[in-house]
């Protein structure tokens, strides 16, 4: 039985361009509830990166993959609709857990590496986890710091022209 990753992506364009992307996600949920089976949009030919549990709120979808995040249909589904987006991708199992932005043909992909989870731990006296001498009661917060971090550190890298 495959685990399953959490994605969250957020669409940039128009408003045109976001209605048809609702359009498209909302009719793909429909279908995927009729058929109780992933979907993909009709225009990726891709065999792999089926959406499960597909929800389109507020101009963001959420859904499931299988094992990791499918950043190449999303990547697809941007150019195909002339759009961007950032896309955040959690499957904790694997210890995956990253952010990737596509934007103006520019993609970037943020991933938490073993070391970073490294830099914490479960603490069972208090039920929290203990990070950087702070106690915190949900292990996302500690993540999102990480993840913020190594973007920190990606930026001033590209800026500076640094591999």
């Amino acid at each position: 039985m495959a685990n399953w990753c959490s994605n969250r992506v957020e669409f940039k364009g128009s408003i045109a361009q976001l209605s048809e992307l609702a359009e498209l996600f909302n009719d793909m949920a429909d279908r995927e509830k009729s058929s109780n089976t992933g979907q993909l949009p009709g225009f990726v030919t891709a065999q792999t990166g089926y959406l499960f549990d597909i929800r389109w709120e507020d101009d963001v979808l959420y859904y499931e993959t299988r094992w990791t995040p499918n950043i190449s249909v999303m990547k697809h589904i941007a150019i195909y609709t002339d759009t961007s987006f950032v896309m955040q991708y959690c499957e904790m199992g694997n210890l995956i857990y990253g952010e990737a932005r596509f934007d103006d043909g520019r993609f970037s992909d943020i991933v938490l590496e073993i070391e970073d989870f490294d830099q914490y731990c479960y603490s069972f006296d208090t039920e929290t986890y203990l990070f950087e001498g702070m106690e915190y009661e949900i292990l996302d917060e500690i993540l999102d710091i990480l993840l913020e971090r190594k973007t920190a550190v990606a930026l001033l890298k590209v800026e500076n022209n640094i591999n």
